[in-house]
C-alpha cells in the first residue's frame, strides 16, 4: 500500500471513530440530562457530563481541527458549570407512562452506575462519593417503578375500579420490599403503599412522589368531608 493510500485509509478510520464516539457523547448528553431529573444528588449529572467530555477530549486528539467536535466540547464545557451549581433548580420526575418507558430509565439509570464505577476505577472519583452515589441511583430505581405503578393504580381508582388499583398499589408494594435497596426511608414507603391498598390515603406523601399531588381544589374538597357537621 503506498503511503498515499495508507494516510488515506487513516484518514477514514479515525473519521469512522470520531463518528462512533460522538453518536456516544451524544448519549451520554441525554443520559446526564435524564438521570438529572431522577435522582436527589445533583453531582451525577456533572460526572456524567465530565465522562463525554473526556471523550470529546480524545476524539480531538484524533482530530484536532475538527470545528463540530470543538462546538461540542464547548457546549459540555457549559454544561459542567451549570451541573457544578448544586443550588440550582431542578424538577424531580420519576413518573412513566409505559412499561417500556419505565425499562428505559431503569436501564439508564443502570448505565449511569457504570460510568461511576468505572470513573472510580480510573482515579476520577473517590470511593466514598462513587458509593454515596450509587446508593441514590439504587432509591431512585425503585422509586421509578413504585411512582410509575402507583400512579397507575391511582387511575383506575379514580374510575371506580378499586380492585385494578389494589392490585397495582399490591405490585407497587412488591417492588420496595424486593429492592436492594437498604435506604432508611422504605419503610416508611412500604407503609403508605400499604395505607394506599386499604383506602387508608390517596396519595404517597410528596417526599416519595411530587409527581401526583392532589391539586388545592382536591385538597380543599377533602378537607371539606373531613370536617364536622
Amino acid at each position: 500500500m503506498s503511503a498515499i493510500n495508507q494516510f488515506q485509509e487513516r484518514k477514514r478510520m479515525v473519521a469512522r471513530k470520531v463518528q462512533q464516539l460522538r453518536l456516544r457523547v451524544t448519549e451520554l448528553d441525554e443520559l446526564a440530562t435524564t438521570v438529572d431529573s431522577l435522582v436527589e444528588s445533583p453531582q451525577i449529572a456533572g460526572h456524567i457530563n465530565d465522562e463525554a467530555i473526556d471523550m470529546v477530549e480524545a476524539m480531538l486528539k484524533l482530530d484536532s481541527e475538527n470545528q463540530g467536535l470543538i462546538v461540542i466540547q464547548q457546549t459540555l464545557l457549559s454544561k459542567r458549570s451549570s451541573f457544578a451549581s448544586i443550588d440550582r433548580e431542578r424538577e424531580i420526575y420519576r413518573l412513566r407512562e409505559s412499561d417500556a418507558a419505565i425499562a428505559r430509565t431503569l436501564y439508564m439509570l443502570n448505565e449511569a452506575g457504570r460510568i461511576l464505577r468505572r470513573r472510580q476505577a480510573a482515579e476520577k472519583l473517590n470511593l466514598a462519593e462513587m458509593e454515596f452515589y450509587l446508593k441514590d441511583l439504587a432509591w431512585a430505581h425503585m422509586l421509578v417503578g413504585v411512582v410509575s405503578t402507583v400512579a397507575q393504580g391511582q387511575k383506575v381508582q379514580s374510575n371506580g375500579d378499586y380492585l385494578r388499583a389494589h392490585a397495582y398499589y399490591k405490585r407497587a408494594q412488591q417492588v420496595a420490599v424486593q429492592t436492594s435497596s437498604n435506604d432508611e426511608r422504605k419503610n416508611d414507603l412500604v407503609r403508605e403503599i400499604t395505607n394506599l391498598m386499604h383506602n387508608k390515603g390517596k396519595y404517597l406523601s410528596p417526599r416519595f412522589m411530587p409527581e401526583s399531588q392532589p391539586s388545592e381544589r382536591e385538597k380543599n374538597d377533602h378537607a371539606a368531608s373531613e370536617a364536622p357537621l
